[in-house]
């Protein structure tokens, strides 16, 4: 899918620091919408990793929940339906319910969680854990045994194919492991498997794919993720300032390929005594933050959004506080952005 506009398209990368519950998760989208977000995420309110395999692990007996952590004993078929597809659904739902709010909106985004970061997350025992000697973990995980990430690929590729379904336009598959994975080196997996993984993960997406992968993007990593069929590569920039030193706007010459920036920073030390806005950067420092990006890979080339998601201020801060920092600077990013178009 092509988007026919002059680009700074807006979204957010998925989580709130709100419980999750259904009316905070109702919240986070209508805020979104008020907002003037382009392109709208139900709000990620639990961990991207229990959202996938807690409701795998109900459906294959050998993967087994244990006081959150994940572990599988033996092979496994994969689900004859997709899992975890609710949150799709509502989002959908809440759109239909509110036309007039979301009716100069531009789409509705989901989130998926790779299988790379999904494989790593679940520990190996019993004979799959043979032979198998622990490297970077502490223990045999799923991410070493290229057929179960091949089969959680599967299981990806259909939960995509069911969100594009309910008419959701653009999907975002989360992949932190990635940015320790590839390095100047590649753990575990040839580049070609890699490659065909994350391609049959996003395979079911019928208009806009993306994959967000945090921290700092090594060379090999940004040459990886050019050659799949992602449309969107979506990275932090603010806690990362070098990852502006390795894309270059040569690199999203090629049709449909956008680099999603993020534009303010969803890191951040709490200040005893601090006030929401002291946490917040001001219009003008976005501002000037798009322009210098947009200089360099041109805003056709350009998705706005945060570095990351803001799950992880619920640790630091008081809910409701945490959640008007959010708010605050999607507040203000879409502001700048208006400017800068």
């Amino acid at each position: 899918m092509s988007i026919n506009d002059d680009g700074l398209n807006s979204t957010i990368v998925g989580s709130f620091p709100l419980q999750n519950m259904q009316e905070n998760m109702a919240r986070t989208i209508l805020d979104q919408a008020s907002l003037g977000i382009d392109y709208i995420c139900y709000g990620q309110l639990e961990s991207m990793i229990s959202q996938f395999l807690t409701p795998l692990s109900l459906e294959i007996s050998p993967l087994v929940e244990e006081k959150g952590i994940y572990l599988l004993s033996d092979d496994f078929k994969i689900p004859n339906t997709p899992i975890a597809v609710h949150y799709g659904e509502y989002l959908t739902k809440l759109a239909n319910e509110h036309e007039d709010l979301f009716r100069d909106i531009k789409g509705l985004k989901a989130c998926l969680t790779g299988p790379f970061t999904l494989a790593s997350e679940i520990i190996l025992r019993g004979d799959l854990a043979k032979g198998l000697k622990a490297l970077v973990f502490k223990e045999p995980r799923a991410i070493m045994v290229d057929w179960i990430i091949d089969k959680l690929a599967d299981i990806m590729k259909q939960v995509g194919k069911a969100y594009s379904d309910m008419g959701i336009n653009l999907i975002s598959m989360d992949e932190p492991i990635l940015s320790l994975l590839v390095g100047k080196r590649i753990l575990f997996h040839s580049e070609e498997f890699i490659i065909r993984i994350l391609n049959k993960a996003i395979s079911g997406i019928e208009e806009l794919s993306s994959i967000h992968v945090c921290g700092q993007i090594s060379p090999k990593l940004r040459d990886l993720l050019l050659q799949t069929e992602v449309n969107i590569l979506d990275h932090e920039f603010q806690t990362s300032p070098k990852n502006l030193e390795i894309f270059q706007k040569q690199h999203f010459n090629t049709e449909n390929k956008y680099l999603a920036y993020g534009a303010v920073r969803t890191k951040f030390q709490k200040i005893e005594g601090a006030s929401v806005s002291e946490y917040v950067e001001p219009i003008p420092t976005i501002k000037r933050n798009i322009e210098k990006v947009a200089d360099i890979y041109g805003k056709e080339n350009l998705f706005i959004k945060p570095d990351c998601g803001f799950l992880s201020l619920r640790d630091s801060f008081e809910e409701e506080f945490a959640y008007q920092i959010a708010i605050k600077k999607l507040q203000n990013m879409v502001s700048a952005i208006k400017i800068v178009r």
